[in-house]
């Protein structure tokens, strides 16, 4: 289904942007559908790279039901209570509903047959998917559009609809910095798992959940799935996560010059075109050693 090959290429491309700054970059992502240890062992990558896939699959189809592109579903419903502001109720809703049934049944599909419904792997990730799709709820947005007279607002139609998906992808990005570690429980041979620091609580359905601390990241290392960083371009000047202190892991780093050529001193000619010079400019580039 063309839907399921879009939503993949959107999670993959989304999941690298999200992360280009950090020494986990969702770079083994692109080897799908076979991950490489860091997507397979419970980390807490694992836990965000199959949220964003449950998210993204759903985001697709609610999308592509509202733009009238997949005849098995239309517009989402109409909220049910009276609308607070000056509006009133109409458009045409992303299907969020049908969204999440399509992502529900082809992301927890292999996860609940017989042989892995009761595994951990199982139940992990189903909890995983199911944030995913309950991020696109807590993200859901009313959209509004005007009619009128000359562009007045007289008349304010609004709907439901959902954000882009780099907006979900950053909601469950905080998710992944507070992700919960787990551990098996087996409660007459079916596991449950609960937090391995019982003073936090329970962790709820929105949580990003983990069996396996992840690695570092900084050396390569087949075995925990990690490419290191060597070779990546860092920031000089920078104290987060992309500096070169943190993403070089205190190995030291490299640099140098780079031309780039930029269109400048563009000038905007009365309804036809454009037309730019090529400026060069040298940019002072830093990889890790």
């Amino acid at each position: 289904m063309p839907y399921v090959t879009t939503a993949s290429n959107v999670t993959m491309t989304t999941c690298q942007e999200t992360f280009s700054s950090r020494r986990w970059n969702c770079s083994s992502i692109t080897l799908a559908p076979n991950y490489t240890p860091d997507l397979t062992s419970g980390t807490r990558e694992q836990a965000f790279v199959y949220a964003l896939s449950s998210a993204a699959l759903g985001h697709t189809v609610a999308r592509a039901c509202s733009a009238g592109t997949l005849l098995l579903c239309g517009c989402g419903r109409v909220p049910d209570g009276p609308p607070h502001g000056d509006f009133k109720w109409g458009g045409c809703a992303d299907n969020l509903q049908y969204g999440i049934k399509f992502s529900r049944s082809f992301s927890d599909g292999p996860w609940t047959r017989k042989k892995t419904k009761k595994t951990v792997d199982g139940v992990l990730n189903r909890h995983n998917n199911r944030a995913g799709r309950r991020a696109l709820r807590a993200n859901l947005m009313t959209q509004c559009k005007c009619h009128g007279v000359s562009g007045s607002c007289n008349i304010k139609t609004c709907w439901k609809g959902l954000p882009r998906i780099q907006t979900i992808a950053d909601y469950l990005k905080q998710k992944y910095y507070v992700a919960i570690e787990v551990t098996d429980h087996r409660v007459r041979g079916k596991p449950e798992l609960l937090p391995v620091n019982s003073q936090l609580g329970m962790y709820q359905n929105d949580d990003l959940i983990y069996t396996n601390k992840s690695p570092d990241y900084c050396m390569p290392n087949p075995k925990v799935g990690s490419v290191g960083t060597l070779g990546r371009r860092c920031n000089a000047t920078s104290d987060g996560t992309d500096s070169c202190d943190s993403m070089c892991c205190g190995r030291g780093y490299k640099s140098y010059t780079v031309e780039k050529l930029e269109r400048c001193n563009c000038k905007y000619y009365w309804c036809c075109y454009v037309k730019c010079d090529e400026c060069r400019t040298q940019v002072d580039v830093y990889e890790c050693n």
